[in-house]
C-alpha cells in the first residue's frame, strides 16, 4: 500500500524534462494520503505512458491536470490535457495494439503499444480505463479506476 499523491509527484519529478521541453504546466490534484494497493512499477509505467501522450499531443505551453474522484470501492483517476483531441473513431481504436491515433505526425517515435499496455496494467489491478474527448482541438481526458485499499473502505 502506498500514498498515490507522493508516488505521482515522484513520477512527475522524474519526467520534468518532458514538461520543460514544451513549457507545459502539470497540476497534481490527487488528495493527500490517498492509499492504493498496486504494483508501484506498473503504475509508474501507466502514468508515464499517459503523461508522454499528453505531452506529445499538446502544443507548447499547454496544461496537464491529474484529478481523482473517490467512489465507494474504487478510485477514479483522470489525466487531462488541452491538446489536439481525438475523434470518436480514434477513441474507438485507441487501445488496439499498434494503433496510432495520428499517423500524420511522423516526428514521433511510437510503437502504438503505449495505450494497450496501459489498459493491461489497469485491468491487472482490477480496474478499467477509457478516454473522452470533445473532438479535434478540444483536448483529451484519460480515466482509469483502481480499487481502494482496505484502509480507505
Amino acid at each position: 500500500m502506498f500514498d498515490l499523491k507522493s508516488q505521482v509527484d515522484q513520477i512527475l519529478n522524474n519526467n520534468t524534462y518532458l514538461f520543460e521541453q514544451k513549457k507545459m504546466d502539470v497540476i497534481n490534484n490527487i488528495s493527500d494520503e490517498l492509499q492504493v494497493n498496486v504494483d508501484c512499477l506498473r503504475i509508474e509505467e501507466l502514468f508515464t505512458n499517459l503523461l508522454n501522450n499528453a505531452v506529445k499531443y499538446s502544443d507548447e505551453g499547454g496544461t496537464i491536470t491529474i484529478n481523482t474522484n473517490q467512489k465507494s470501492n474504487e478510485i477514479q483517476i483522470s489525466v487531462s490535457d488541452d491538446g489536439i483531441g481525438m475523434t470518436n473513431e480514434q477513441i474507438e481504436h485507441l487501445f488496439d495494439e499498434f494503433y496510432k491515433a495520428d499517423e500524420s505526425r511522423h516526428d514521433f517515435d511510437s510503437s502504438g503499444l503505449g495505450m494497450p499496455i496501459a489498459k493491461r496494467i489497469v485491468e491487472k489491478h482490477g480496474g478499467r480505463i477509457w478516454v473522452e474527448s470533445k473532438g479535434l482541438g478540444e483536448g483529451s481526458t484519460f480515466y482509469f479506476t483502481l480499487p481502494k485499499s482496505n484502509k480507505d473502505n
